[in-house]
């Protein structure tokens, strides 16, 4: 397993920048922003669907299901507890190009491939148990594809990686709606808009920059966010509980720029492969000013009254 992350976090440093991921950053300036056209066309697909178990089958699919809130993830062959796996998400940004890689196309769409003989060198690689490839591929109605092929030594997953994005590219034109996949869990923060939760905040006023799982605004002149995720069940244990409007929330940072996650449902049993994935649905309050991130932190229990 470490020597896996080991290579995960060595294409995540080369991909830096083109996901939009839980980092506390600012929100980037991109060229276009995601249209709410495109937003609702993101929280309204099942994830799971848009690689079919047929097109996993050649790789010993074991076991489907939710992991990242608009992400799925595949344990393949060798049953539970096995490295090897498929990892798939949607994302609201749809730049997809990166200092590393190639790229090819698929389906009429250039897709970018990052494997780990682009960051690694064969004598690194010979080190690692598996071999470890991710597509980047913008999709026609906004927003993005990325998928993850983590196979063992041997193997070449750049190749095996593309039919599994033309699958998902087709799937997506067919747009299978929420709720078609079995492998799929809905919690309480699928398909949800975060900015819903403005409407606990008649003061607030929204950014012009969104993302599919994250909302950003300004209130009492303080510039912040809302992101909608799931988490795991552990990353609770490591924050201070605290009470605001009665309910326990988690404190995860107060100095400088004062963040609180909330637990906005019960715990989930994701994929049942013995594998640890993310399994709570949370929400992430962040700004500067302690005050307004409170009173934002009151709207969002306002908004889920029936969390766990």
């Amino acid at each position: 397993m470490v020597q896996r992350v080991g290579i995960l976090v060595a294409l995540a440093l080369a991909a830096a920048g083109c996901v939009d991921g839980s980092s506390s950053a600012p929100a980037p300036v991109v060229e276009t922003e995601p249209s709410a056209e495109a937003l609702a066309r993101l929280r309204d697909t099942d994830i799971c669907a848009l690689i079919p178990r047929a097109t996993l089958a050649e790789h010993g699919v074991t076991a489907v299901g939710t992991d990242e809130l608009y992400g799925c993830t595949a344990a393949l062959g060798g049953g539970s507890g096995q490295s090897s796996r498929a990892d798939w998400v949607v994302r609201a940004l749809g730049d997809t190009s990166l200092d590393s890689g190639e790229t090819v196309t698929i389906d009429g769409v250039v897709v970018t491939l990052l494997g780990d003989h682009h960051v690694l060198s064969p004598e690194e690689i010979a080190t690692f148990p598996q071999r470890t490839c991710t597509a980047y591929a913008p999709l026609p109605t906004g927003g993005s594809l990325e998928v993850e092929l983590t196979l063992g030594p041997d193997t070449a997953p750049c190749t095996a990686v593309q039919p599994l994005v033309g699958a998902a590219l087709s799937e997506w034109k067919r747009h299978p709606p929420s709720g078609e996949s079995p492998a799929t869990v809905h919690t309480a923060v699928t398909g949800a808009d975060p900015c819903d939760m403005l409407t606990q905040l008649p003061d607030a006023r929204r950014s012009e920059t969104q993302w599919v799982d994250r909302c950003w605004f300004d209130l009492d002149g303080d510039h912040m966010y809302v992101g909608y995720s799931h988490a795991t069940a552990r990353e609770f244990q490591n924050y201070e509980p605290v009470e605001i409007a009665g309910r326990q929330v988690f404190l995860t940072s107060e100095d400088g720029s004062p963040s609180y996650i909330v637990r906005v449902g019960p715990t989930f049993d994701p994929v049942a492969d013995g594998y640890e994935f993310d399994d709570v649905p949370a929400v992430r309050i962040q700004g500067q000013d302690h005050a307004a991130v409170e009173k934002a932190v009151a709207a969002v229990l306002d908004t889920f009254p029936e969390a766990g």
